[in-house]
Protein backbone atom coordinates (compact mmCIF):
# COMPACT_ATOMS: atom_id res chain seq x y z
CA UNK A 1 0.00 0.00 0.00
CA UNK A 2 1.36 3.44 -1.15
CA UNK A 3 1.54 6.02 1.47
CA UNK A 4 0.05 9.62 0.85
CA UNK A 5 1.09 12.84 2.07
CA UNK A 6 -0.69 15.28 2.93
CA UNK A 7 -0.17 18.99 1.82
CA UNK A 8 -1.46 22.62 2.54
CA UNK A 9 -3.12 24.41 -0.69
CA UNK A 10 -1.73 28.12 -0.57
CA UNK A 11 -4.29 29.20 -2.61
CA UNK A 12 -7.76 27.34 -0.49
CA UNK A 13 -5.49 26.44 2.60
CA UNK A 14 -6.94 23.03 2.92
CA UNK A 15 -5.03 20.16 2.64
CA UNK A 16 -5.27 17.94 0.29
CA UNK A 17 -3.34 14.29 -0.59
CA UNK A 18 -2.28 13.36 -3.86
CA UNK A 19 0.06 10.24 -5.17
CA UNK A 20 1.21 12.44 -8.36
CA UNK A 21 1.51 15.32 -6.40
CA UNK A 22 5.30 15.96 -7.23
CA UNK A 23 4.18 18.91 -9.90
CA UNK A 24 1.45 19.95 -7.58
CA UNK A 25 3.53 20.45 -4.50
CA UNK A 26 6.17 22.28 -6.25
CA UNK A 27 3.53 24.75 -6.93
CA UNK A 28 1.54 24.44 -3.70
CA UNK A 29 -1.63 24.44 -5.19
CA UNK A 30 -4.69 21.41 -5.17
CA UNK A 31 -5.80 20.19 -8.29
CA UNK A 32 -8.69 22.31 -8.12
CA UNK A 33 -7.18 25.19 -7.12
CA UNK A 34 -4.19 24.32 -9.54
CA UNK A 35 -6.70 24.18 -12.76
CA UNK A 36 -8.34 27.43 -11.87
CA UNK A 37 -4.77 28.88 -11.91
CA UNK A 38 -4.35 27.61 -15.55
CA UNK A 39 -7.56 28.76 -16.85
CA UNK A 40 -6.73 32.22 -15.19
CA UNK A 41 -3.00 32.15 -16.74
CA UNK A 42 -4.38 31.59 -20.73
CA UNK A 43 -5.38 34.64 -21.28
CA UNK A 44 -2.33 36.72 -20.08
CA UNK A 45 -0.39 34.11 -22.19
CA UNK A 46 -2.20 34.82 -24.96
CA UNK A 47 -1.81 38.74 -24.88
CA UNK A 48 2.08 37.88 -24.43
CA UNK A 49 1.95 35.86 -27.25
CA UNK A 50 -0.04 38.76 -29.53
CA UNK A 51 2.41 41.85 -27.95
CA UNK A 52 5.60 39.18 -28.87
CA UNK A 53 4.59 38.89 -32.57
CA UNK A 54 3.53 42.59 -32.83
CA UNK A 55 6.95 43.44 -31.48
CA UNK A 56 8.42 41.40 -34.78
CA UNK A 57 6.07 43.11 -37.20
CA UNK A 58 7.58 46.55 -36.29
CA UNK A 59 11.22 45.49 -36.33
CA UNK A 60 10.29 44.87 -39.81
CA UNK A 61 12.23 47.18 -42.16
CA UNK A 62 9.59 46.87 -44.91
CA UNK A 63 6.80 48.21 -42.65
CA UNK A 64 6.13 51.18 -44.55
CA UNK A 65 5.72 49.02 -47.40
CA UNK A 66 3.71 45.85 -45.69
CA UNK A 67 1.34 48.77 -44.69
CA UNK A 68 0.52 51.07 -47.31
CA UNK A 69 1.09 49.19 -50.33
CA UNK A 70 0.92 44.96 -49.51
CA UNK A 71 -2.35 45.34 -46.87
CA UNK A 72 -3.84 48.06 -47.97
CA UNK A 73 -3.51 46.66 -51.81
CA UNK A 74 -7.09 44.54 -50.24
CA UNK A 75 -9.03 47.17 -50.33
CA UNK A 76 -7.79 50.08 -52.01
CA UNK A 77 -7.26 49.13 -56.14
CA UNK A 78 -3.87 51.59 -57.27
CA UNK A 79 -3.85 55.14 -55.83
CA UNK A 80 -0.35 53.19 -54.03
CA UNK A 81 1.03 57.29 -53.88
CA UNK A 82 -1.96 58.50 -52.25
CA UNK A 83 -1.73 55.50 -49.92
CA UNK A 84 2.06 56.29 -48.57
CA UNK A 85 1.19 59.99 -48.27
CA UNK A 86 -1.75 59.47 -46.08
CA UNK A 87 -0.24 56.49 -43.87
CA UNK A 88 3.49 58.98 -43.38
CA UNK A 89 0.71 61.41 -42.17
CA UNK A 90 -1.52 59.67 -40.38
CA UNK A 91 0.19 56.70 -38.92
CA UNK A 92 4.21 58.82 -38.57
CA UNK A 93 3.29 62.50 -38.16
CA UNK A 94 1.29 61.47 -35.14
CA UNK A 95 3.99 60.20 -33.46
CA UNK A 96 6.45 63.19 -34.00
CA UNK A 97 6.94 65.12 -30.37
CA UNK A 98 9.40 67.87 -31.92
CA UNK A 99 7.81 68.70 -35.21
CA UNK A 100 5.57 71.84 -37.09
CA UNK A 101 2.69 71.80 -35.37
CA UNK A 102 0.83 71.88 -39.24
CA UNK A 103 2.91 69.52 -41.39
CA UNK A 104 0.96 66.28 -41.24
CA UNK A 105 -2.74 68.18 -41.89
CA UNK A 106 -3.72 66.95 -45.13
CA UNK A 107 -6.54 68.18 -47.73
CA UNK A 108 -8.03 64.88 -49.92
CA UNK A 109 -9.71 67.23 -52.70
CA UNK A 110 -10.79 65.87 -55.79
CA UNK A 111 -13.71 65.68 -57.98
CA UNK A 112 -17.08 64.15 -56.54
CA UNK A 113 -17.16 60.25 -57.03
CA UNK A 114 -13.67 59.96 -57.53
CA UNK A 115 -13.37 57.72 -54.05
CA UNK A 116 -12.17 60.41 -51.44
CA UNK A 117 -13.59 59.04 -48.81
CA UNK A 118 -13.15 55.34 -49.44
CA UNK A 119 -9.38 55.98 -49.77
CA UNK A 120 -8.94 58.26 -46.73
CA UNK A 121 -11.05 55.49 -44.32
CA UNK A 122 -9.48 52.62 -45.51
CA UNK A 123 -6.31 54.05 -45.60
CA UNK A 124 -6.43 55.26 -41.97
CA UNK A 125 -8.48 51.81 -41.04
CA UNK A 126 -5.53 50.30 -39.27
CA UNK A 127 -4.82 52.97 -36.11
CA UNK A 128 -5.05 52.18 -33.08
CA UNK A 129 -8.84 52.97 -31.98
CA UNK A 130 -8.27 55.14 -28.98
CA UNK A 131 -6.23 57.27 -31.41
CA UNK A 132 -8.46 57.79 -34.53
CA UNK A 133 -11.44 59.69 -34.72
CA UNK A 134 -13.88 60.40 -37.63
CA UNK A 135 -16.72 62.41 -38.41
CA UNK A 136 -19.13 62.82 -41.00
CA UNK A 137 -20.26 65.84 -40.22
CA UNK A 138 -18.97 68.70 -37.65
CA UNK A 139 -20.10 72.16 -36.84
CA UNK A 140 -17.82 75.42 -36.85
CA UNK A 141 -17.35 76.39 -33.49
CA UNK A 142 -17.48 72.53 -32.30
CA UNK A 143 -13.72 72.32 -31.72
CA UNK A 144 -13.88 74.83 -28.98
CA UNK A 145 -15.88 72.49 -27.03
CA UNK A 146 -14.67 68.99 -27.58
CA UNK A 147 -13.04 67.60 -25.19
CA UNK A 148 -12.13 71.04 -23.18
CA UNK A 149 -9.37 70.72 -20.67
CA UNK A 150 -11.82 71.30 -17.70
CA UNK A 151 -13.92 68.57 -18.16
CA UNK A 152 -11.25 65.96 -19.32
CA UNK A 153 -8.28 67.58 -17.57
CA UNK A 154 -6.49 63.93 -18.74
CA UNK A 155 -7.30 64.25 -22.64
CA UNK A 156 -4.70 65.62 -25.18
CA UNK A 157 -4.91 65.50 -28.87
CA UNK A 158 -1.73 65.06 -29.63
CA UNK A 159 -1.33 61.44 -30.76
CA UNK A 160 -4.47 61.13 -32.58
CA UNK A 161 -6.05 61.58 -36.04
CA UNK A 162 -9.08 63.70 -36.56
CA UNK A 163 -10.51 62.61 -40.03
CA UNK A 164 -13.21 64.55 -41.19
CA UNK A 165 -14.99 63.35 -44.16
CA UNK A 166 -16.81 65.30 -46.63
CA UNK A 167 -15.98 68.80 -45.08
CA UNK A 168 -17.56 72.55 -46.46
CA UNK A 169 -16.08 75.58 -47.68
CA UNK A 170 -18.14 77.17 -44.58
CA UNK A 171 -16.27 75.00 -42.20
CA UNK A 172 -12.56 74.65 -44.15
CA UNK A 173 -11.70 78.64 -44.03
CA UNK A 174 -13.86 79.09 -40.62
CA UNK A 175 -11.15 81.35 -38.17
CA UNK A 176 -11.81 78.57 -35.30
CA UNK A 177 -11.36 75.75 -37.83
CA UNK A 178 -8.12 77.34 -38.91
CA UNK A 179 -7.00 78.30 -35.89
CA UNK A 180 -7.12 74.83 -34.15
CA UNK A 181 -5.29 73.09 -37.52
CA UNK A 182 -2.50 75.25 -36.91
CA UNK A 183 -2.23 75.56 -32.97
CA UNK A 184 -4.86 74.08 -30.78
CA UNK A 185 -7.76 75.56 -29.73
CA UNK A 186 -8.51 78.40 -26.84
CA UNK A 187 -10.87 80.53 -26.59
CA UNK A 188 -13.07 82.85 -24.43
CA UNK A 189 -17.17 82.69 -24.79
CA UNK A 190 -20.03 84.06 -22.78
CA UNK A 191 -22.54 81.60 -20.75
CA UNK A 192 -25.49 83.36 -18.68
CA UNK A 193 -23.20 86.63 -18.70
CA UNK A 194 -19.77 85.39 -17.44
CA UNK A 195 -16.69 84.77 -19.03
CA UNK A 196 -15.99 81.32 -19.53
CA UNK A 197 -11.94 79.99 -20.79
CA UNK A 198 -12.22 76.98 -22.99
CA UNK A 199 -8.94 75.15 -23.40
CA UNK A 200 -8.25 72.09 -26.01
CA UNK A 201 -5.08 70.58 -25.40
CA UNK A 202 -2.69 69.41 -27.94
CA UNK A 203 -2.99 69.58 -31.88
CA UNK A 204 -4.36 66.36 -33.83
CA UNK A 205 -3.27 65.69 -37.10
CA UNK A 206 -5.77 66.58 -39.38
CA UNK A 207 -7.18 64.82 -42.52
CA UNK A 208 -10.06 66.09 -44.37
CA UNK A 209 -11.38 65.67 -47.66
CA UNK A 210 -13.80 67.99 -49.98
CA UNK A 211 -14.89 67.75 -53.44
CA UNK A 212 -15.79 71.16 -53.80
CA UNK A 213 -14.15 73.49 -51.13
CA UNK A 214 -11.32 75.91 -51.63
CA UNK A 215 -8.62 76.66 -49.22
CA UNK A 216 -7.49 79.94 -48.66
CA UNK A 217 -3.96 80.86 -48.56
CA UNK A 218 -3.47 81.40 -45.53
CA UNK A 219 -4.64 78.17 -45.42
CA UNK A 220 -2.28 76.36 -47.70
CA UNK A 221 0.38 77.15 -45.40
CA UNK A 222 -1.65 74.82 -43.01
CA UNK A 223 -2.51 71.56 -45.56
CA UNK A 224 -0.88 69.74 -48.00
CA UNK A 225 -3.51 68.85 -50.45
CA UNK A 226 -3.78 65.63 -52.06
CA UNK A 227 -5.25 64.37 -54.81
CA UNK A 228 -6.57 60.73 -56.64
CA UNK A 229 -6.21 59.05 -59.51
CA UNK A 230 -9.08 59.76 -61.86
CA UNK A 231 -8.36 57.99 -64.85
CA UNK A 232 -10.31 55.47 -66.97
CA UNK A 233 -7.66 52.88 -66.54
CA UNK A 234 -8.34 53.13 -62.83
CA UNK A 235 -12.08 53.29 -63.37
CA UNK A 236 -11.52 50.03 -65.39
CA UNK A 237 -9.17 48.10 -62.51
CA UNK A 238 -11.84 49.20 -59.48
CA UNK A 239 -14.78 47.58 -61.76
CA UNK A 240 -12.33 44.29 -62.25
CA UNK A 241 -11.51 43.84 -58.69
CA UNK A 242 -15.54 44.41 -57.49
CA UNK A 243 -15.91 42.05 -60.04
CA UNK A 244 -13.03 39.79 -58.49
CA UNK A 245 -14.47 40.09 -55.03
CA UNK A 246 -17.83 39.41 -55.73
CA UNK A 247 -17.15 36.32 -57.72
CA UNK A 248 -15.25 34.93 -54.35
CA UNK A 249 -17.73 36.45 -51.78
CA UNK A 250 -14.88 38.41 -50.36
CA UNK A 251 -15.24 41.26 -48.03
CA UNK A 252 -11.97 42.88 -47.09
CA UNK A 253 -11.53 44.04 -43.78
CA UNK A 254 -8.56 45.85 -41.70
CA UNK A 255 -5.96 43.01 -40.36
CA UNK A 256 -6.71 43.70 -36.18
CA UNK A 257 -3.24 42.30 -36.18
CA UNK A 258 -1.58 45.23 -37.27
CA UNK A 259 -3.76 47.56 -35.88
CA UNK A 260 -3.10 45.85 -32.07
CA UNK A 261 0.49 46.44 -33.15
CA UNK A 262 0.18 50.33 -34.14
CA UNK A 263 -0.57 50.89 -30.26
CA UNK A 264 2.83 50.07 -29.38
CA UNK A 265 4.23 52.63 -31.55
CA UNK A 266 4.97 56.23 -29.15
CA UNK A 267 5.32 59.57 -29.59
CA UNK A 268 9.23 60.51 -30.10
CA UNK A 269 12.09 62.84 -30.72
CA UNK A 270 13.88 62.52 -34.23
CA UNK A 271 16.91 64.09 -34.90
CA UNK A 272 18.13 64.43 -39.29
CA UNK A 273 21.55 64.26 -38.74
CA UNK A 274 21.80 65.01 -42.39
CA UNK A 275 19.70 67.76 -42.57
CA UNK A 276 22.07 70.40 -43.45
CA UNK A 277 22.76 68.78 -46.68
CA UNK A 278 18.97 69.64 -48.23
CA UNK A 279 18.31 73.18 -48.47
CA UNK A 280 19.87 74.35 -50.86
CA UNK A 281 17.96 72.03 -53.46
CA UNK A 282 14.71 73.72 -52.43
CA UNK A 283 13.24 76.57 -54.08
CA UNK A 284 13.15 79.91 -52.47
CA UNK A 285 11.19 81.75 -55.00
CA UNK A 286 7.83 82.02 -53.20
CA UNK A 287 7.29 82.62 -49.06
CA UNK A 288 5.37 79.09 -48.91
CA UNK A 289 8.05 77.31 -48.46
CA UNK A 290 9.25 78.77 -44.94
CA UNK A 291 6.39 76.99 -44.36
CA UNK A 292 6.88 74.02 -47.23
CA UNK A 293 10.84 73.23 -46.66
CA UNK A 294 10.36 71.98 -42.44
CA UNK A 295 7.04 70.24 -43.17
CA UNK A 296 9.60 68.24 -45.98
CA UNK A 297 12.06 67.45 -42.78
CA UNK A 298 9.06 66.41 -40.65
CA UNK A 299 8.10 63.84 -43.50
CA UNK A 300 11.61 62.49 -42.77
CA UNK A 301 10.90 62.60 -39.15
CA UNK A 302 7.80 61.09 -39.38
CA UNK A 303 9.56 57.99 -41.24
CA UNK A 304 12.02 57.80 -38.75
CA UNK A 305 9.27 57.75 -35.76
CA UNK A 306 6.93 55.04 -37.63
CA UNK A 307 10.01 53.10 -38.05
CA UNK A 308 11.16 53.93 -34.79
CA UNK A 309 11.50 49.86 -33.73
CA UNK A 310 14.49 49.70 -36.05
CA UNK A 311 16.07 53.03 -35.54
CA UNK A 312 19.23 53.75 -33.35
CA UNK A 313 18.58 56.38 -30.49
CA UNK A 314 21.54 58.96 -29.55
CA UNK A 315 23.01 59.53 -25.71
CA UNK A 316 19.80 62.45 -25.88
CA UNK A 317 17.46 59.54 -26.88
CA UNK A 318 16.56 61.26 -30.34
CA UNK A 319 15.70 58.58 -32.83
CA UNK A 320 18.36 59.05 -35.90
CA UNK A 321 16.97 59.67 -39.42
CA UNK A 322 18.42 57.44 -41.88
CA UNK A 323 18.19 57.14 -46.15
CA UNK A 324 15.19 55.28 -45.99
CA UNK A 325 13.23 58.12 -44.24
CA UNK A 326 14.79 60.89 -46.49
CA UNK A 327 13.73 58.91 -49.54
CA UNK A 328 10.01 57.69 -48.15
CA UNK A 329 9.41 61.38 -47.15
CA UNK A 330 11.01 62.73 -51.21
CA UNK A 331 8.23 60.22 -52.81
CA UNK A 332 5.21 61.29 -50.79
CA UNK A 333 6.35 64.92 -51.64
CA UNK A 334 6.80 64.26 -55.27
CA UNK A 335 3.23 63.68 -55.22
CA UNK A 336 2.11 66.40 -52.75
CA UNK A 337 3.53 69.15 -55.32
CA UNK A 338 2.99 69.05 -59.10
CA UNK A 339 4.57 72.49 -59.91
CA UNK A 340 8.05 73.62 -59.33
CA UNK A 341 7.17 76.18 -56.63
CA UNK A 342 5.79 72.96 -54.43
CA UNK A 343 2.75 74.87 -54.26
CA UNK A 344 -0.02 72.39 -53.06
CA UNK A 345 -2.51 72.98 -55.44
CA UNK A 346 -6.22 72.14 -55.74
CA UNK A 347 -8.19 69.90 -58.07
CA UNK A 348 -9.91 72.91 -60.21
CA UNK A 349 -6.29 74.74 -59.89
CA UNK A 350 -4.65 71.89 -61.57
CA UNK A 351 -7.40 72.13 -64.42
CA UNK A 352 -6.84 76.07 -64.66
CA UNK A 353 -2.95 75.48 -65.09
CA UNK A 354 -3.79 72.63 -67.17
CA UNK A 355 -5.39 74.80 -69.51
CA UNK A 356 -2.81 77.57 -69.35
CA UNK A 357 0.14 74.78 -70.17
CA UNK A 358 -1.79 73.73 -73.11
CA UNK A 359 -1.43 76.78 -74.56
CA UNK A 360 0.90 78.58 -73.33
CA UNK A 361 -0.06 81.73 -75.17
CA UNK A 362 -3.86 81.71 -73.41
CA UNK A 363 -4.94 85.06 -72.17
CA UNK A 364 -7.91 86.76 -71.16
CA UNK A 365 -10.32 87.83 -68.83
CA UNK A 366 -12.24 86.04 -66.12
CA UNK A 367 -15.25 86.44 -68.28
CA UNK A 368 -13.46 85.18 -71.57
CA UNK A 369 -11.90 82.56 -69.76
CA UNK A 370 -14.81 81.10 -68.36
CA UNK A 371 -17.29 80.96 -71.59
CA UNK A 372 -14.30 79.31 -73.76
CA UNK A 373 -11.95 77.09 -71.16
CA UNK A 374 -12.61 77.17 -68.14
CA UNK A 375 -16.56 76.66 -67.54
CA UNK A 376 -15.90 73.77 -65.10
CA UNK A 377 -16.93 76.19 -62.42
CA UNK A 378 -18.71 79.15 -61.67
CA UNK A 379 -17.23 82.63 -62.87
CA UNK A 380 -16.71 83.58 -59.27
CA UNK A 381 -14.99 80.66 -58.30
CA UNK A 382 -12.84 81.00 -61.22
CA UNK A 383 -12.07 84.66 -60.14
CA UNK A 384 -10.65 83.63 -56.85
CA UNK A 385 -8.81 80.84 -58.08
CA UNK A 386 -6.90 82.88 -60.62
CA UNK A 387 -6.37 85.34 -57.71
CA UNK A 388 -4.82 83.02 -55.58
CA UNK A 389 -2.49 81.64 -58.87
CA UNK A 390 -1.53 85.01 -59.52
CA UNK A 391 -0.70 84.99 -55.61
CA UNK A 392 1.39 81.88 -55.79
CA UNK A 393 3.45 83.17 -58.92
CA UNK A 394 1.89 81.03 -61.14
CA UNK A 395 0.22 83.50 -63.14
CA UNK A 396 0.38 86.84 -63.88
CA UNK A 397 -1.75 89.86 -64.54
CA UNK A 398 -2.02 92.99 -66.56
CA UNK A 399 -4.28 95.69 -66.89
CA UNK A 400 -5.36 97.06 -69.92
CA UNK A 401 -9.10 98.97 -71.53
CA UNK A 402 -11.61 97.58 -73.48
CA UNK A 403 -13.82 98.72 -76.06
CA UNK A 404 -15.35 100.77 -73.94
CA UNK A 405 -12.60 102.40 -72.27
CA UNK A 406 -12.69 100.01 -69.14
CA UNK A 407 -9.53 99.15 -67.09
CA UNK A 408 -10.14 95.18 -67.16
CA UNK A 409 -7.52 92.62 -66.03
CA UNK A 410 -5.80 89.68 -67.73
CA UNK A 411 -4.66 86.77 -66.51
CA UNK A 412 -1.43 84.47 -68.24
CA UNK A 413 1.14 82.05 -67.52
CA UNK A 414 4.27 83.79 -65.68
CA UNK A 415 6.81 84.66 -67.34
CA UNK A 416 9.31 82.91 -65.39
CA UNK A 417 6.84 79.48 -65.65
CA UNK A 418 7.54 77.01 -67.85
CA UNK A 419 4.77 74.50 -69.05
CA UNK A 420 4.63 71.06 -67.58
CA UNK A 421 8.03 71.97 -65.83
CA UNK A 422 8.13 69.41 -62.67
CA UNK A 423 9.82 69.73 -59.03
CA UNK A 424 12.77 67.35 -58.81
CA UNK A 425 13.88 66.37 -55.51
CA UNK A 426 17.51 64.90 -55.37
CA UNK A 427 17.92 61.42 -54.17
CA UNK A 428 19.63 60.44 -50.60
CA UNK A 429 22.77 59.28 -52.42
CA UNK A 430 23.06 62.49 -54.93
CA UNK A 431 22.22 64.46 -51.73
CA UNK A 432 25.23 63.01 -49.95
CA UNK A 433 27.91 63.28 -53.68
CA UNK A 434 28.11 67.10 -52.87
CA UNK A 435 30.32 66.60 -49.67
CA UNK A 436 31.39 63.21 -47.51
CA UNK A 437 29.92 63.24 -44.14
CA UNK A 438 29.33 60.11 -42.61
CA UNK A 439 26.59 57.97 -44.19
CA UNK A 440 23.92 56.89 -41.17
CA UNK A 441 23.12 53.41 -41.38
CA UNK A 442 21.00 52.63 -44.66
CA UNK A 443 18.27 50.24 -45.22
CA UNK A 444 16.93 49.69 -48.46
CA UNK A 445 14.44 52.44 -49.49
CA UNK A 446 11.71 50.28 -51.80
CA UNK A 447 10.57 46.99 -51.85
CA UNK A 448 8.27 45.42 -54.19
CA UNK A 449 5.27 44.02 -53.37
CA UNK A 450 6.22 40.85 -54.53
CA UNK A 451 8.94 40.46 -52.39
CA UNK A 452 7.21 40.82 -48.79
CA UNK A 453 5.95 37.59 -47.75
CA UNK A 454 2.58 37.11 -47.63
CA UNK A 455 2.23 33.18 -46.69
CA UNK A 456 1.20 32.19 -43.11
CA UNK A 457 3.81 31.40 -41.06
CA UNK A 458 5.75 33.76 -37.90
CA UNK A 459 4.75 37.19 -38.36
CA UNK A 460 3.53 37.14 -41.76
CA UNK A 461 -0.20 36.01 -41.43
CA UNK A 462 -0.06 39.52 -40.65
CA UNK A 463 -0.99 40.23 -44.76
CA UNK A 464 -3.07 37.20 -45.02
CA UNK A 465 -6.44 38.10 -47.12
CA UNK A 466 -9.75 38.71 -44.36
CA UNK A 467 -12.64 36.91 -45.54
CA UNK A 468 -15.65 37.67 -43.48
CA UNK A 469 -19.50 37.84 -44.11
CA UNK A 470 -20.38 41.10 -43.42
CA UNK A 471 -19.16 44.69 -43.97
CA UNK A 472 -16.88 46.66 -40.74
CA UNK A 473 -19.59 49.04 -39.73
CA UNK A 474 -17.14 52.17 -38.60
CA UNK A 475 -14.90 52.68 -35.95
CA UNK A 476 -15.80 51.39 -32.37
CA UNK A 477 -14.45 52.96 -29.02
CA UNK A 478 -15.58 49.53 -27.26
CA UNK A 479 -12.48 48.34 -25.44
CA UNK A 480 -12.07 45.43 -23.24
CA UNK A 481 -10.92 46.57 -20.33
CA UNK A 482 -9.68 43.44 -18.49
CA UNK A 483 -7.67 42.97 -21.22
CA UNK A 484 -6.69 46.30 -21.58
CA UNK A 485 -5.68 46.14 -17.69
CA UNK A 486 -3.19 43.12 -18.44
CA UNK A 487 -1.77 44.86 -21.77
CA UNK A 488 -0.71 47.62 -19.94
CA UNK A 489 1.15 45.71 -17.47
CA UNK A 490 2.72 44.24 -20.45
CA UNK A 491 3.60 47.30 -21.73
CA UNK A 492 5.45 48.62 -19.04
CA UNK A 493 8.05 46.21 -19.66
CA UNK A 494 7.43 46.33 -23.87
CA UNK A 495 10.93 47.93 -24.27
Amino acid sequence: MVSEENYLCVECEEDYTDKDASELEAKGYCKNCWRKKQKEEEPKKEIKDKVKEAKEFLKNPNLFEMISITELDKMIVGEEETRKVIVLCGYGGRLVENSQIASFNLLINDDAGVGKDYVAGKSLGLLPKLDYIKKTRISSTVLNYWHNASDEPQWTWDGKVLYLEDISETILNHDVFKVMCSSGSSASIVIDKKVVDLEIKGKPVMITTTATATPSAELVRRFVILDLNSSKDQTREIMKRHSEFRKKGIIPVCNEKIRFAMQFLKRVKVKIEFADLIYEHFPTKNIIMRTHYPRFLDFISASTAFHQFQRKKDKDKFYLAEEQDYEIARKCFLKLCSNKYMIPLTINQKKILNAFEKEPLLEGTIAKLHASKMNFMSDRALSYNLSLLAQYGILETTETTNAQNKTITLFRLAGSYKPNEKITIPTYKEICSFTSPPSPPSIPSTTSSSSIPTKKGNNNDFLEEAKVTKHETGVSNNINLKEMRELNKIMEDFE
